[in-house]
């Protein structure tokens, strides 16, 4: 018997944490990640089958990771208007970047240290900068292996930069559901153009048609910020039910579209298709997810554990390249069980645990100290 859907609509629109299934969700874009790193340093000297590069689908991983950035992202937006009538650029910018900088900028400062000290050979003033101004996936010649993974959060730094921005612009004296579907209207805009716009690049202009630009991956963004627009609307529904009456299904398709077949024809399925396909997907995925959080593949996701996961995947994702890459032979001298699965996960785990801890937590914890102030002084 399947179970009940509940229409987000309904309830109050909940805070990060009490949304089901999202730590979940970052859970499994992490291990998906993980395990095609550990695939790709396994490959340099063993043979791995190529059905194992479709289950641990790292790009799939990441995509999902854009999705729910821009579907949690949009709907705080939204909610922050809901409850206090506007939008404080101010603030999201305040929170985002407590959230984001500290442990990145402790990674950066660490691979600095390793470069100084001759231990991370290409490290130089360039690789540093366009590291710390997300600017890496735009500026052509950024070979460092350490900093290689941080195409993924420039992207996701670049939607923060534009997109709360114009969702600003776009409620700007308007009724919530009128602004609502005007930014609906852009995100699908965007959405519909992606494709075109990948294709003409990659044709076209060699020098922006890499997968790791902006431009070429909004799409999966604007998918979740579409969701959180238009879910509770009677069109969207409709299509919610469609897709997910048999969620099996679609997460079979899911590793299929994201998986089978971009391994199969590589850019030519997914510029044209397999990136929207999979942003499609991925949004009536996790929607499922957070309306059935009882089923047993939500009980899954809300597993205390795999929500432990979830929780410290941002420093997990910033440092598993340190750790799994085959070039991480230059710091620490030779291969041996802490660069190698599975001590290499081990080590990865314990450096995420103390960055979560040690800094995550504390760096929020200021942040809302800061945020109080702020409010304070607005009154």
């Amino acid at each position: 018997m399947r179970p009940t859907i509940e229409r987000l609509s309904e309830r109050p629109i909940q805070r990060p944490r009490q949304i089901p299934s999202l730590d979940g969700l970052r859970a499994l874009s992490i291990l998906l990640v993980v395990a095609v790193h550990t695939l790709q340093h396994r490959s340099l000297t063993h043979p791995v089958p190529a059905i194992f590069f479709v289950l641990g689908n790292g790009e799939l991983g990441v995509e999902i990771f854009f999705v729910l950035s821009g579907y949690l992202i949009t709907l705080l937006l939204l909610r922050e208007r809901e409850q206090r009538g506007s939008i404080s650029l101010r603030s999201f910018y305040v929170r985002r970047g407590f959230r984001i900088l500290p442990p990145l900028y402790l990674y950066i400062a660490c691979m600095g240290l390793l470069g100084a000290w001759g231990h991370l050979p290409g490290m130089n003033w360039r690789e540093l900068i366009t590291a710390l101004t997300f600017t890496r996936n735009y500026v052509s010649g950024m070979g460092l292996w350490a900093f290689e993974h941080l195409w993924s959060l420039c992207i996701e730094e670049q939607f923060y930069l534009l997109w709360p921005v114009l969702l600003v612009g776009l409620l700007l004296r308007c009724s919530d559901a009128a602004g609502r579907a005007r930014a609906a209207k852009v995100a699908l805009a965007v959405i519909v153009m992606e494709p075109v716009v990948r294709v003409f690049c990659f044709l076209c202009l060699p020098g922006l048609h890499s997968p790791a630009m902006f431009h070429m991956r909004a799409d999966g963004l604007m998918f979740g910020a579409l969701g959180a627009l238009l879910q509770g609307t009677a069109h969207f529904e409709h299509v919610y039910r469609k897709a997910t009456r048999l969620p099996w299904l679609l997460l079979g398709l899911l590793f299929l579209v994201s998986g089978a077949l971009a391994l199969r024809f590589g850019n030519y399925w997914t510029m044209p298709a397999g990136l929207t396909l999979d942003g499609f997907l991925i949004l009536m995925w996790m929607l499922w997810l957070v309306r059935n959080p009882q089923s047993w593949t939500g009980r899954a996701m809300n597993w205390p554990v795999v929500m432990w996961v979830g929780r410290l995947s941002y420093s997990l994702y910033i440092w598993q390249t340190f750790f799994l890459h085959h070039d991480n032979v230059a710091v620490f001298a030779r291969e041996g069980w802490f660069n190698i699965a599975p001590g290499a996960w081990v080590c990865l785990l314990a450096v995420a645990a103390l960055s979560y801890y040690g800094l995550e937590q504390p760096a929020l914890r200021v942040r809302d100290q800061v945020l109080r102030r702020m409010r304070w002084y607005e009154v």
